[in-house]
């Protein structure tokens, strides 16, 4: 008989779990991906380029699809926690790949939002909610950034990965918050009715047009008689909104536009107010 002695192969080496200075990359991620969308949309509302496709208005499409990239974003928590057997029910071999594809169709949902937010409306910051919507809408894609480095990175400390989807998901949630639910919020109540009273003699119509130019209005509205022809608001030469309805539409807000109130004066409200009321509808 041989002697010879067969060794066993040694045991493959365990990888070992990365150290905490890792987790800077993902944090410098969030940081450089939040900085370059807040970076390119530092800019003022653009008047082409928006589409609508089955929507009614742009503003509507991206409320639309922020709030099918919400549902799908639920689903994903759901399914992460079916494949890490946080559930009751056993875990089906088909719950991996809806997981992946969930994820996948979301950040597709989030890309209509993000052109029209980014390279057409840009940063705004009229009043508060609009400044934390333009800021959760940067830090979305950071969040999403980060969340992809600890998935392909791997060996992160445990904590890394839930803490990263459960962030990228709160930012999605505070960025469908203050713009699809404020909107449907604030466009299913009846417009109050305005009688045509006529235009004020301390309401300046020609002052009325550089303050139109001022406050951006033409990014969002059609008025052929300041050369505007914006996709996102109503169309005035078509509406032909009274001089009242402008002052308490501009005061106010209403729909999807911001109130006004604390960056013009009173007398500039009226001016605008004066502007369009007499001059929407003309050639």
């Amino acid at each position: 008989m041989s002697n010879t002695r067969v060794e066993a192969a040694p045991a493959p080496a365990v990888p070992q779990q990365r150290t905490g200075r890792w987790l800077a990359v993902p944090l410098l991620a969030f940081a450089l991906v939040s900085l370059t969308a807040g970076l390119l949309a530092d800019h003022s509302p653009r008047t082409k380029g928006y589409f609508r496709l089955f929507f009614s208005d742009p503003v509507h499409l991206k409320a639309g699809f922020a709030t099918a990239a919400v549902a799908l974003a639920c689903f994903q928590l759901f399914s992460a926690a079916w494949i890490f057997k946080k559930l009751p029910w056993a875990r089906p071999r088909w719950i991996g790949r809806a997981h992946r594809w969930s994820g996948r169709l979301a950040f597709a949902a989030t890309l209509p939002v993000a052109y029209h937010c980014i390279f057409k409306l840009g940063f705004q910051t009229p009043d508060a909610r609009v400044i934390a919507h333009s800021l959760l809408g940067c830090f979305v894609y950071g969040a999403f950034a980060a969340k992809v480095t600890v998935v392909r990175l791997h060996r992160f400390p445990r904590f890394a990965l839930p803490v990263a989807g459960g962030t990228l998901f709160a930012v999605l949630i505070g960025v469908w918050y203050t713009s699809a639910v404020w909107l449907y919020g604030h466009s299913t109540s009846a417009a109050p009715a305005y009688a045509a009273a006529p235009v004020p003699a301390n309401a300046d119509a020609v002052a009325g047009f550089a303050v139109f130019q001022k406050a951006g209005c033409g990014s969002c509205h059609v008025l052929a008689a300041a050369h505007a022809s914006g996709q996102v608001g109503p169309n005035l030469d078509s509406a032909r909104p009274p001089y009242a309805k402008v002052v308490a539409q501009v005061t106010s807000g209403g729909g999807v536009m911001p109130s006004f109130a604390k960056t013009l004066s009173a007398k500039q409200i009226r001016d605008v107010a004066a502007f369009v009321a007499t001059n929407a509808g003309k050639p």
